[in-house]
């Protein structure tokens, strides 16, 4: 599980008054598969790329993939090495190193000098690993760091908390505090362009998908963006969950992408980059539309 930032700001539903609506009796395993399954149906590759990390997950845990093996705990030592000073009060994020060092080199080397925005950073324990993992990166943190409507307990003295725990890698860090709904539009209008790019802010639907919508236009050829909190159902109505804005993203950038990794995250390596142009015919005065795009061939190792 990942941050539970309120990056972009919103007041959030408790309740529902119309629309599909989810059951809190559904076990949530049951719950994960459905979810899954629905939207697998309109994208096949988010049902391999689940079935695939998984059976990877297993022979790495089992020893079978030594070398992936090895990587994980040579970098989860070298994190707890990095955090040892740090004062988190929630290790939500821990459940991803596993899966992040066996997609990681998959894309990048960890000696790249990735530029990474991260959307939601909450205590910064994400962004510590970011910059431990990415020795010469560089992250652009966004959040208002003024807590969750999800987690109030642990929203005091936040910002701070976050400014300790970083302090070893604050020379590789940007922090532009504010709502994502204001921040990345400066962010596009200052045409920042990012390797990596980790949603995990506000989880409402509408808020997940300007954000992805947004930060996807500021996403190199090539890069990686992470969807947190995939299939969380965080309100009975189903259609302000992550897991439905996400499907939508899906939808609407359908052919731009190839799937990493599905699960409680979900991972995307954007593969082609659109040039779209206005165009005045000098003949007819008259406006046409040309849609042109470019691919560059990075595509991550099987």
């Amino acid at each position: 599980m990942g941050n539970k930032s309120r990056s972009a700001s919103s007041n959030k539903p408790k309740g529902s008054k119309a629309g599909f609506t989810t059951k809190d009796s559904i076990p949530w395993p049951i719950r994960f598969l459905a979810l899954l399954l629905r939207v697998g149906k309109d994208n096949p590759a988010v049902l391999w790329a689940y079935l695939t990390g998984s059976v990877r997950y297993l022979l790495v845990k089992f020893g079978v993939l030594s070398g992936a093996a090895k990587h994980v705990a040579s970098v989860s030592a070298e994190f707890e090495a990095q955090s040892a000073h740090a004062e988190f009060e929630e290790r939500w994020f821990d459940g991803n190193i596993v899966p992040w060092c066996l997609m990681f080199p998959r894309v990048f080397d960890r000696a790249d000098p990735v530029r990474i925005l991260e959307i939601g950073s909450w205590e910064g324990r994400s962004t510590l690993f970011l910059l431990t993992y990415f020795g010469r990166g560089h992250l652009t943190a966004v959040d208002t760091w003024a807590g969750s409507d999800e987690y109030h307990h642990s929203s005091r003295d936040l910002e701070a908390r976050f400014d300790g725990n970083v302090a070893p890698c604050v020379t590789r860090l940007s922090k532009r505090k504010g709502s994502s709904l204001d921040v990345l539009p400066r962010l596009l209008d200052e045409q920042q362009k990012f390797d990596l790019i980790y949603v995990d802010g506000s989880h409402l639907a509408d808020d997940v998908l300007t954000d992805g919508i947004t930060a996807w236009r500021m996403l190199n050829l090539g890069g990686v963006m992470i969807f947190d909190d995939f299939l969380w159902p965080c309100y009975t109505r189903a259609r302000a969950n992550p897991w439905w804005a996400i499907n939508m993203f899906l939808k609407y950038h359908k052919g731009e992408f190839n799937v990493l990794n599905a699960e409680y995250q979900l991972v995307l390596q954007k593969k082609i980059e659109f040039a779209d142009r206005v165009i005045i015919s000098p003949l007819t005065s008259s406006l046409q539309f040309e849609d042109g795009h470019r691919g560059n061939g990075l595509t991550a190792k099987p």
